[in-house]
């Protein structure tokens, strides 16, 4: 019984409810009526409703009605402040700091449209990016693919190349110098065999060997196919004859510097001093020459020389030399006789014959007196005078004897040096090296 009467109330209940619910939607029903249309055209009509009821259920909805008197009242009230929008600090924004830019995603179409892989670039485009890399990574580059090795070591990259004091294994120096390099300088080096691919031509123009640790035959491999020098170096090596006879391929060479060279014979010198005619600068200094290379050397040099230094030869090098040498090279400019013991004043009225004559050294040359040098006043083209140690114990004051002539002002001469000043520049004869070993 219980039960049943549990369930009698909850149906009871449920009864109410329903009743309650339908009662109020009537209810809602009701507030618009709908009224028969005042003509008896079946396209036109109109619906009417109680005032009473719509505001009310307009208000339940939250629903104001608008009349007439209402929105005149509100017109003339003051429309509240309005907020500021808050700056968002970025640059985009700042025109409208309340908008943000619309950032358009780049679909998968369009990027793959406007990529471009590393093998569909142009050659040029490829020498241009590795143009800006330093030796290293150029050579680092060079292994990637086959056409990378290829435009790595393009001729165009391989112009100028710096390998002072490095290691260059056997095949190195084969390899930079089979790219076309034009300027290669490589001072203080060790040098292996250069072991060439073949018997090709040279492109270097400028070349710098000196102090090198190197063989007489590797040095011989190098410059038996350089025919187009204009500037050499070889200052310090040890030199055969079949090496001097090769420089001798070089007709428009200009500047050679064999300072310190040795182990070749006055006959090989004589056919390379033959051979290349067109040299403006020579270095033979401190050479082991004897009184028969002396002979060769102011038989055969060329006429077109203009600047000479031939000291360190102090029981060699004459008088009678001396003079033979001025009628030979009459456009002479810049002269160094240094440490040759056995020069005295009577040398004096050759140099003054060289009508040119603008530098001249007699350091160390012990058999001029001091007051002799006043004679070299009479030189009118002469700027400079190196006379080191020679005037060192001497009560004479030469600047005052020849006032117009500056005294000792060049402890180093530069004839056919590559490289002035310390050696710390990477510049071979004025010309900057692109790659180099020290960017490591």
């Amino acid at each position: 019984r219980a039960r049943e009467r549990h369930g009698e109330g909850e149906r009871d209940t449920e009864e109410g409810d329903y009743s309650r619910g339908r009662a109020e939607s009537m209810k809602e029903a009701r507030v618009l009526q709908d009224v028969t249309p005042s003509t008896r055209s079946p396209g036109t009509f109109t619906w009417g409703w109680d005032p009473a009821e719509t505001r009310s259920l307009m208000t339940v909805m939250g629903v104001r009605v608008i009349d007439e008197k209402t929105n005149e009242a509100e017109a003339l009230e003051p429309a509240p402040p309005q907020k500021r929008p808050k700056n968002c600090g970025g640059k985009e924004n700042e025109p409208h700091s309340f908008l943000m830019p619309k950032r358009f995603r780049k679909s998968a179409h369009s990027i793959s449209a406007a990529s471009c892989s590393w093998e569909e670039m142009p050659d040029e485009l490829l020498l241009v990016i590795f143009h800006s890399l330093s030796l290293p990574h150029l050579l680092k580059a060079s292994r990637v693919s086959k056409r990378w090795h290829r435009l790595a070591f393009d001729k165009s990259l391989w112009y100028s190349v710096d390998l002072s004091k490095g290691n260059l294994p056997s095949g190195t120096l084969g390899q930079v110098l089979g790219t076309g390099v034009v300027v290669l300088r490589s001072p203080r080096s060790f040098l292996g065999d250069p072991m060439f691919m073949d018997e090709s031509a040279l492109s270097v123009q400028y070349l710098d060997l000196s102090h090198c640790v190197a063989s007489s035959s590797a040095i011989f491999h190098i410059l038996h196919r350089c025919h187009r020098l204009l500037s050499l170096c070889l200052e310090g090596l040890v030199l055969s004859d079949d090496v001097i006879r090769s420089i001798g391929q070089n007709e428009d060479l200009l500047r050679l510097n064999l300072s310190s060279c040795c182990q070749f014979g006055p006959s090989s010198l004589s056919h390379m001093l033959a051979q290349c005619s067109r040299l403006d600068e020579l270095n033979l200094s401190w050479c082991k020459f004897n009184s028969q290379h002396i002979r060769v050397i102011v038989t055969h040099i060329p006429y077109s020389v203009t600047q000479l230094n031939i000291s360190g030869y102090r029981h060699c090098l004459q008088n009678a030399d001396v003079s033979a040498l001025c009628r030979r090279c009459p456009k002479i400019t810049n002269l160094d006789l240094s440490d040759s013991t056995m020069l005295t004043p009577d040398c004096f009225a050759a140099l003054q014959s060289l009508s040119h004559l603008q530098h001249l050294g007699l350091s160390r040359c012990h058999e001029i007196p001091p007051a002799s040098l006043v004679n070299l006043g009479e030189i009118a083209t002469l700027k400079t005078l190196n006379i080191y140690g020679l005037v060192r114990d001497s009560t004479v004051n030469v600047k005052e004897l020849i006032a117009q002539i500056k005294i000792n002002t060049f402890p180093l001469t530069t004839i056919g040096r590559p490289t002035l000043g310390n050696g710390k520049m990477q510049t071979i004869w004025g010309i900057g090296c692109r790659l180099g070993l020290q960017s490591v």
